[in-house]
């Protein structure tokens, strides 16, 4: 053995060891700091350390095979060894480690100098999570089941929330949102790695064991930081006294924390019911915070149930109403029932669990969600800032108060309102992808891409990730790896409206229109048939739809059709049997604030072509003003410039629509139907515009052959 390391010696074979493992780590680390800074994915690493991996091997054998002499390589068996000048070849090799060493501790120092703290330009908004955890703050993770039975898992998440619920009405505590609270369930994460991803002090966490009537919950409050202690403590009672044990629970953390946070601020009681009511009322909840169809279904069922116990229960009364319009077809739903069928259960209900209990917070949230419908978006406001000042922590009052700002024309305190969404909850799906859409406007990608793989970090397969990573791909042009990305959200849950429509706008930005029919909503599948030149189909699906009074989601799709099939009449119809007239029409949806201009290009266009020029002057007024209210609305651009596209083309401002396509194709702007359809008719006789369309259709082609597919065939223009 020891001659066999005597020889390693002399053929220099350790010391070649020494100086590739040394070369291989500088060059690791260089290349790891410049591929993080150039957004590289992370494969290219992975290839790199890979390949030094592989050459390792060949290197000792090489080392050991030949000898470097001064007439070149050779093959170490052909070197008259009294003549050998490995001995010399050491001290090079010597020389060229040590200079590698000294490299290596120059790089330690300039990258722990220069480059440690760079985070990808995220800014202020997104905290990081090295920063020290305010101390007045905590997370409230989900109760472990240990129940023989192993069932009981919802009532330990429901008895959980409603204790998250309760610490989160104390002023000055900073309480972790619930989804991202909830997140770490059943999984192994150490407690320290919790605290720093949620940036909180403390964490409580314990369990529920559930026997007949009787009920055993333990609770620890734990310093994140260091995993000591403050308080651990069982409490046995019977099922009856749930909402004690609860109070008594929030009263021992407040106590615990009470010296350095808190002070001696009361901590408010739960609303009581009999134990049925809740346990149902609890798993009902459960299920409508999954946000899918099958669930909010059957957490409807569970509060039919729960209020045939306890009809005066008002928090069940509210979780109905929000299941009942997350189960209709209004855009950000997840169901199909008639949203104006959905409303006239959900009113009466909202109505009667206010007059119960008017402090409530979620009793005014849910009513500003669907105040909207009505077209009131101001009345909307005023609601949810009531529900925020009744209770503050509300995520989804939050997150529908940031929507209807947005949509207000008011984005710089809707993206306001997402940030502190983002801090308090970073993992609640709709919060952090909004936040993502109003970084992306803004162009600053890169803020965007950490908030995604901060919330990637935790659950790296959700749909919510791919849906946001869709999103960047597809305003960066990227369309293939936008639809890729849209694909693995759709196979995770297809029910999500949202979700629908993005995948959608990104499969006919390159004409791909029989996805469009499988994934869409009625109005896009619709759109997808008529390019496929289905013109019956297209026109069964839109007309067995029912034209609601109270929004345009479905009138919008069926006018645009009616102008394409040049029935300008069925228009005039659609308008005076719905809404009255024009002036009805657009003083219903733009005299209180809502700034959304969908439809007003196809009725203007079908009044003009009726000769109808004082209502179509009137439509023309309403959409300028509108566009000037939507003024910066930076989450919705291409919508923006798509509606000022069409009223160049109805007001005859060619100029306008040059300066238009140029910023669209700037932006990585694809969409192969941009110039199809009545409305743009005089632009297919300008040339300058045919460029554009090549130009386009070329990108969309590119596209197109990344996913497998054949070169895009136009849709049927009508003139």
């Amino acid at each position: 053995m020891s001659q066999l390391f005597d020889e390693l010696k002399r053929r220099n074979v350790i010391r070649v060891a020494v100086a590739y493992l040394v070369a291989a780590w500088l060059v690791l680390q260089v290349a790891d700091l410049v591929l993080e800074n150039i957004g590289a994915p992370d494969w290219v690493m992975q290839a790199f350390m890979l390949l030094f991996a592989l050459g390792f091997p060949l290197v000792l054998i090489f080392s050991w095979a030949y000898e470097l002499t001064p007439e070149g390589l050779k093959r170490e068996k052909e070197v008259d060894r009294s003549k050998s000048v490995t001995h010399e070849t050491g001290r090079k090799l010597d020389q060229i480690t040590i200079g590698m060493l000294v490299a290596v501790v120059a790089f330690v120092v300039i990258e722990r100098n220069f480059f440690h703290d760079v985070d990808h330009g995220a800014g202020d908004a997104v905290p990081s999570t090295a920063n020290a955890a305010p101390q007045k703050s905590v997370a409230v993770l989900a109760f472990e089941d240990l129940s023989a039975e192993g069932n009981q898992a919802y009532f330990a998440d429901g008895l959980s929330e409603e204790l998250l619920n309760v610490l989160a009405q104390i002023p000055d505590l900073q309480v972790a949102g619930r989804t991202s609270s909830f997140a770490f369930k059943g999984k192994d994460t150490d407690l320290r790695e919790i605290g720093e991803i949620l940036n909180v002090a403390h964490i409580l966490e314990g369990s529920v064991r559930k026997s007949g009537n009787r009920i055993r919950v333990t609770a620890q409050l734990i310093n994140a930081q260091n995993g000591f202690h403050l308080f651990s403590e069982s409490y046995d009672r019977d099922l009856d006294d749930i909402f004690a044990v609860q109070d008594d629970i929030a009263s021992q953390i407040s106590a615990a924390l009470r010296s350095e946070i808190i002070g001696t601020e009361a901590v408010q009681e739960a609303t009581p019911t009999e134990i049925e009511t809740y346990e149902l009322y609890l798993e009902a909840r459960q299920k409508i915070h999954s946000r899918n169809g099958d669930a909010l279904a059957e957490a409807s069922r569970l509060l039919d149930r729960a209020l045939a116990i306890d009809p005066d229960y008002a928090p069940a009364m509210v979780q109905k109403a929000l299941a009942v319009y997350l189960l209709s077809d209004s855009i950000g739903s997840y169901g199909d029932i008639p949203v104006d069928e959905a409303l006239a259960v959900a009113e009466p209900l909202l109505e009667r669990a206010r007059s119960i209990d008017p402090y409530l917070a979620e009793v005014h949230a849910v009513q500003g969600l669907i105040l909207p419908w009505n077209s009131d978006p101001a009345a909307a406001i005023e609601k949810l800032r009531h529900a925020l000042d009744l209770n503050p922590n509300l995520d989804d009052a939050n997150l529908w108060l940031s929507t209807l700002l947005s949509n207000t024309g008011q984005d710089e305190d809707a993206r306001a309102l997402l940030e502190k969404i983002v801090e308090h909850d970073p993992l609640y799906p709709p919060g952090f992808n909004n936040l993502v859409a109003h970084y992306v406007a803004l162009g600053d990608y890169d803020r965007a891409t950490v908030l995604v793989d901060r919330v990637a970090r935790i659950e790296p397969a959700s749909a919510e990730v791919a849906q946001a990573r869709g999103y960047i791909a597809m305003t960066q042009g990227r369309i293939a790896e936008a639809i890729r990305q849209y694909r693995r959200a759709y196979e995770v849950d297809s029910s999500s409206s949202v979700l629908r429509i993005f995948y959608s706008i990104a499969a006919m930005n390159i004409g791909d229109f029989d996805t469009v029919r499988t994934v869409g909503i009625p109005g896009m599948r619709a759109f997808a048939m008529y390019a496929d030149g289905d013109l019956e189909a297209a026109r069964a699906l839109l007309e067995s739809i029912p034209v609601q009074q109270n929004n345009t989601v479905h009138f919008e799709p069926l006018a645009y059709f009616y102008v394409e099939t040049g029935e300008y009449d069925r228009v005039r119809h659609l308008v005076e049997t719905h809404y009255g007239s024009v002036d009805a029409l657009v003083g219903k949806f733009h005299q209180k604030g809502d700034s959304r201009t969908g439809y007003m290009g196809a009725v203007a266009f079908a009044y003009r072509e009726l000769g109808r020029n004082a209502e179509y002057e009137a439509v023309i007024r309403a959409m300028q003003a509108a566009l000037d209210a939507q003024g910066s609305q930076v989450t919705q651009w291409q919508p923006h410039l798509f509606s000022k596209l069409e009223y160049a083309a109805l007001v005859g401002d060619d100029e306008a629509a040059i300066r238009l396509i140029e910023e669209f194709i700037a932006k990585n702007g694809v969409n192969v139907t941009i110039f199809a359809g009545r409305l743009m008719a005089p632009f297919r006789e300008d040339s300058r515009f045919m460029k554009f369309e090549q130009l386009i259709i070329e990108r969309a082609n590119a596209e197109r052959a990344k996913l497998g597919m054949d070169p895009y065939r136009p849709v049927p223009v009508t003139n």
